[in-house]
C-alpha cells in the first residue's frame, strides 16, 4: 500500500491548521473516520497533486529518503518551521510488491495505523507555536543516493530545481551563513510501519 494518499492528505491539513492560507479556502473532509482538510483553490491543489505523483514515483522506485515541508515567512523569506516525512524501506523486495510478510500489519491494523497518525496530525497544531506572520511554504525532497529525482528528464527542468541552500536541514558548506549548522530539536509525531514502506512524521519542537 503506497502513502501516498495519506502524504496528500497531511499536506493539505498542514496549510490549512499551520495557516499558510485562511480557513475560508479549506473544507473539512473525513479520512478514516478522522477530520482532516482540504483546499478548496483549485490552484493549490493542482500543485498538491503534482507534487504526490512525483513523490509517488521516487517511492515506487525506493529513491524516497525524505520530504520536508517548509513553512518560511514572507518577509524575511527565512524558515519557521518544517514537517518532516521519513522514509524507510524493506530492503531485498527486487521490486516485488505482493509478498506476503510475516508480521505485516493486515487492513484493518493498517487502517487503525492511519487513523492514529491523522489524529496525531491534527492536534499538533495545539502543541505549535501560532504563526503570527505571514508565510509561505517550499517542499524539499532529499533522495536515498544524493542524486537529481528521476521525475527529471535531461530534456528540461523537470518538476523539482535545487533547493536553496537556507531551506535545507543540513549545509551544503558550513562557511554559509544562510544555513545553519543544526537544526532545531524534533518532536517525533507519528510513525507507521507497514513491514515494506514505513512513514515517519517529525517537526522541530
Amino acid at each position: 500500500m503506497t502513502p501516498c494518499p495519506k502524504v496528500e492528505i497531511s499536506l493539505h491539513t498542514i496549510l490549512c491548521i499551520r495557516q499558510i492560507y485562511p480557513p475560508t479556502t479549506f473544507t473539512r473532509r473525513r479520512a478514516h473516520g478522522v477530520p482532516v482538510y482540504q483546499s478548496r483553490h483549485p490552484t493549490v491543489r493542482s500543485y498538491i497533486s503534482q507534487v504526490i505523483a512525483s513523490v509517488g514515483k521516487e517511492i515506487n522506485e525506493g529513491r524516497l529518503k525524505r520530504m520536508t515541508v517548509v513553512i518560511k515567512s514572507v518577509l524575511t523569506g527565512l524558515p519557521v518551521e518544517r514537517m518532516i516525512f521519513d522514509i524507510g524501506y524493506l530492503s531485498g523486495l527486487d521490486g516485488r510488491k505482493d509478498i506476503g510478510l510475516t508480521g505485516a500489519p493486515n487492513a484493518d491494523e493498517l487502517g487503525l495505523m492511519l487513523r492514529g497518525f491523522l489524529i496525531k496530525l491534527s492536534s499538533l497544531d495545539g502543541q505549535l507555536l501560532d504563526n503570527n506572520e505571514e508565510c509561505t511554504f517550499a517542499i524539499i525532497i532529499e533522495t536515498n543516493d544524493d542524486l537529481a529525482p528521476s521525475s527529471n528528464t535531461t530534456e528540461d527542468t523537470g518538476p523539482w530545481v535545487p533547493a536553496l541552500v537556507k531551506d535545507t536541514l543540513r549545509p551544503s558548506q558550513k562557511e554559509d551563513a544562510e544555513c545553519p549548522e543544526k537544526h532545531e530539536p524534533l518532536l517525533s509525531v507519528k510513525a507507521i510501519e507497514t513491514g515494506v514502506i514505513d512513514v515517519c512524521l517529525s517537526s522541530p519542537t
